[in-house]
């Protein structure tokens, strides 16, 4: 089922569209700098499930007479427009239970569901003593096992989980019947477990703004892997916001989005983005001349080695930027090309693999004189004289190839690759070589 949202004139959003295929279970963050619209995103998503969402949680300067919310779930639709009796938005199409049911959103401080179930637990705490005084809860082993893969230590083994009216409480329980409730956990570990509940719940799209603000730096880089397996076992979607660059490097090809506001329009745009490209354009890579963004790490090292033999010396200082695919590559130059967070467009390239050489390129974009480096070195490989040969080895793919050649069985190393690939492209390398050399060294050199 695709869910979709339109946002129009919340502030500080002037337009913009979220869209997901609920079918494709996985995690998605959304990363962007302050006053971007991360957090009227998810207060847009979780407004479906509360329609008093923005009353509670936002002033009622965001609206104005324009300002409206469309969702698309399936084939029903709903609209959000502007009340002014209650300045905000509401609807009078009533939003079908079940469409309410699909999202979950956790908010941060003072906001969130798992803030506002301190009081519930309080309040339940005598059903919950008796039923630890008899005895009356479980081990809650699934969950013990996430959180141990999550912390890398043991303090969760003797958990135990008490149901009372109103939902379920974790608990430390000692010999003499004193018990710990999660909501005296620390912060983060209370978090997580709630977050746990909502995946295992099977809720097709859950939404945390912030996830990261409780959770410290090692936990972050492991919590990435966790969720993507919750989601695929309970067919759920998690969403989620943040800051955390220990949490942005764990994430794979097409889980991060983007968040742009055009400094000059308001306009905002939200596009897959590469984790280098992420943290270019967040955190910023300073103090270089010239930059050129690549596709991998494959042709990042190549470029490098390339520019060692057949550049140097370079006059200018330079940084080589892997940015991912060849789409997030030249999203990310058109970006500096309105920021300059690099510097000038003109201090720039984009190198992408010949495979793209066929197709017209923009004049900052240059592509290699081979298809790719383990597509070469694919074709290498069967050639008699290829010193480095395993039984098996010409069975392979190119990428299982190269990985077995330089990780698995350590044969020759990426620069080694390199060397070898040159030598055999080496006129071909010399003038490609001659675009790097005008781009890095002095005229004239």
């Amino acid at each position: 089922m695709q869910f979709r949202v339109e946002i129009e004139n919340v502030l500080p959003v002037t337009k913009l569209v979220f869209e997901i295929d609920l079918n494709q279970h996985g995690i998605h963050c959304i990363v962007g700098k302050n006053g971007a619209g991360k957090t009227t995103l998810a207060k847009a998503i979780m407004n479906l499930a509360l329609a008093d969402t923005f009353v509670r949680t936002s002033s009622d300067g965001v609206f104005n007479d324009s300002s409206a919310i469309r969702y698309t779930l399936g084939a029903e639709q709903y609209h959000f427009t502007y009340d002014p009796e209650i300045r905000s938005i509401s609807t009078k199409q009533p939003v079908l239970g079940h469409h309410k049911a699909a999202v979950s959103v956790e908010m941060p401080a003072p906001h969130g569901q798992r803030f506002t179930f301190f009081r519930t637990l309080a309040d339940q705490d005598e059903d919950i003593r008796q039923a630890v005084i008899l005895g009356r809860y479980e081990k809650p082993t699934a969950l013990i096992e996430f959180l141990t893969k999550i912390y890398q230590d043991h303090r969760f083994d003797d958990l135990v989980e008490v149901q009372f009216r109103r939902g379920v409480c974790c608990c430390f329980v000692y010999n003499d019947k004193r018990y710990l409730r999660e909501d005296y956990f620390s912060s983060g570990e209370y978090f997580l477990i709630n977050l746990y509940r909502k995946i295992t719940l099977g809720t097709p799209l859950v939404v945390i703004d912030e996830i990261d603000i409780s959770l410290d730096a090692s936990t972050q880089a492991r919590l990435a892997e966790q969720l993507r397996q919750l989601c695929a076992k309970h067919s759920s979607s998690v969403v989620f916001t943040s800051h955390s660059l220990a949490l942005m490097q764990t994430l794979e090809p097409g889980e991060i989005r983007y968040l742009d506001r055009d400094r000059n329009t308001g306009a905002i745009t939200l596009a897959p983005m590469s984790f280098n490209g992420v943290k270019s354009l967040m955190f910023g890579f300073e103090g270089y001349d010239r930059y050129i963004l690549t596709e991998d790490e494959r042709l990042e090292q190549f470029l490098r080695y390339a520019i060692n033999r057949y550049c140097s010396p370079t006059f200018y200082s330079y940084q080589v930027i892997c940015a991912g695919g060849h789409g997030y590559v030249k999203a990310l130059m058109n970006l500096n090309d309105k920021y300059d967070f690099y510097g000038p467009k003109e201090n720039v390239i984009c190198v992408l693999d010949g495979d793209q050489s066929e197709q017209a390129q923009p004049k900052q974009v240059f592509c290699l004189p081979i298809k790719n480096v383990e597509n070469t070195l694919w074709h290498l490989y069967r050639e008699d004289d290829f010193p480095y040969r395993f039984e098996g080895g010409s069975e392979l793919k190119a990428k299982p190839l190269y990985g077995q050649l330089t990780k698995s069985r350590k044969l020759i190393s990426p620069e080694e690759i390199c060397k070898l690939l040159c030598d055999r492209h080496d006129n071909a390398m010399k003038q490609f070589a001659l675009t790097l050399s005008r781009f890095l060294c002095r005229p004239g050199e």
